[in-house]
């Protein structure tokens, strides 16, 4: 049988100190009485309560003294401390063994399916600028624009150019007109007339050889004239002409070309990301000012080292956390596997698809990756509030021993979350019976009391 443990001195001078007061009380006249405490001594004992005046008059009931009393008996003194091998009461469960894929961690950033850079193909002044970071584009959409008026005129001047190597290629493609060809053969005819009447003369020695030959050359020239007209245009002379023509229109189609470069439109359709340019700011010719993202689906780069990464295949399963979204988690797959290792880390660039109709994850997003292999592995997993942590941040459970009725620590590695518990890669066997409530209140040897578990 335990013995009743007993009275502290301090909780005897209480005691002592309660009989004195009610003895007073009972043979001092009912009119009152004041009793003070001294707040100094008591507190210098180490016992005393807070600085009180209790008046007692007729109509105090003496049960309030003895309640006085009483609080000097119980609650002065200073409270024993447990005992060091206090039975805690714990509940346990074994580990639950599960077959699961073998997987690959690693870290990596969101990126985006199609990041489109934006840039003017000529250089100038900044006129207009039409959207903002964050604005849903559609594709062709004018997303700025540039002084427009130079390029405007070198275009009117081409294309005047254009029109005039256009009339004079026709020209030459269909030769001389009807009434052309009558008025030489008119001309021709009247120059034989001519010939005819001083070659007779000439003949008659009526008309001096010099005169003659001026005659002759006249109808020869109006002869080869006439069957110039008859044959139209030279094959050379449509060729020059048909190329001067194209030549003409390709200045014209550059010159509208330049023009049309003033606007710089969305390449693809969904979010601006990015914006550098401002009305008024002189751009350089390729210089990217505005970029336009594909959030639908995104890529998430990870890498992943050697020694792994002959367990990472296209289309492999893969399920990404996003920490800035609370933790979330998304599925994906494999969409390609780098052949190449970095030359520092010795990794392999990675890239997963996931779906993001919603538009949530965003671009530059830090998130934690793990791919699943076809491999089976044998798996333990624990609850989560099991595991503890120690002074130097070492992560443990309690094991309970049904032979000692003790709990010990193991300390443990974890992988990552499998459902609602987390898996244990070393330190425990998987046949252990592991504290899952009462942890918190054991330490490394404490004696155990079992309430539930012990599956």
């Amino acid at each position: 049988m335990q013995a009743t443990p007993s009275a502290s001195p301090l909780q005897a001078q209480g005691i002592a100190i309660s009989a004195s007061l009610l003895a007073f009380l009972l043979i001092r006249p009912s009119n009152g009485v004041e009793v003070s405490h001294s707040c100094a001594k008591k507190k210098a004992q180490g016992w005393g309560p807070p600085c009180a005046y209790l008046r007692v008059g007729s109509k105090t009931p003496l049960i309030a003294l003895c309640a006085f009393g009483l609080l000097a008996l119980t609650g002065c003194g200073p409270k024993a401390p447990a005992a060091a091998d206090q039975v805690v009461p714990v509940r346990v469960r074994a580990p639950t063994h599960i077959q699961q894929p073998v997987s690959v961690s690693a870290g990596g950033a969101i990126e985006a399916n199609v990041t489109a850079q934006g840039a003017f193909q000529i250089a100038g002044r900044v006129d207009k600028v039409l959207v903002e970071e964050g604005q849903a584009v559609t594709k062709g959409q004018v997303l700025a624009e540039l002084d427009a008026s130079d390029f405007r005129n070198a275009y009117d001047a081409a294309e005047a150019q254009a029109d005039t190597a256009r009339a004079a290629d026709k020209k030459a493609q269909e030769g001389p007109r009807s009434q052309e060809l009558e008025q030489t053969r008119i001309d021709s005819e009247r120059w034989l007339d001519e010939y005819k009447r001083m070659k007779f003369l000439y003949e008659n020695k009526s008309l001096a050889a010099n005169d003659f030959k001026k005659i002759e050359a006249g109808y020869e020239a109006a002869q080869q004239r006439y069957d110039m007209a008859l044959k139209g245009t030279r094959v050379e002379d449509k060729e020059a002409a048909s190329g001067q023509y194209r030549a003409a229109a390709a200045q014209m189609h550059e010159a509208q070309k330049r023009q049309g470069d003033t606007r710089l439109v969305a390449p693809i359709a969904e979010f601006i990301g990015m914006r550098r340019i401002d009305v008024g700011d002189t751009v350089a010719a390729g210089t990217p000012v505005i970029s336009v993202l594909d959030l639908n689906p995104v890529k998430v780069r990870v890498a992943i080292p050697e020694a792994e990464i002959g367990r990472v295949k296209e289309g492999s399963r893969a399920t990404v956390t996003v920490p800035s979204l609370d933790g979330k988690q998304f599925e994906g797959k494999v969409e390609t596997v780098g052949v190449a290792a970095d030359p520092a880390s010795r990794s392999y660039a990675v890239k997963i698809s996931v779906a993001n109709p919603d538009r949530v994850l965003r671009a530059g997003m830090v998130s934690d990756a793990r791919i699943f292999s076809v491999e089976m592995v044998n798996a333990i997993t624990v609850p989560g509030n099991a595991i503890v942590r120690d002074s130097q941040g070492v992560m443990h459970v309690y094991v309970y021993d049904p032979g000692r009725q003790r709990v010990y620590a193991r300390r443990i590695e974890t992988g990552g979350l499998i459902g609602s518990e987390v898996e244990i890669r070393s330190g425990l066997a998987g046949d252990e019976q592991v504290v899952v409530a009462g942890q918190q209140n054991v330490r490394e040897g404490s004696p155990a009391r079992v309430i539930g578990g012990g599956q």
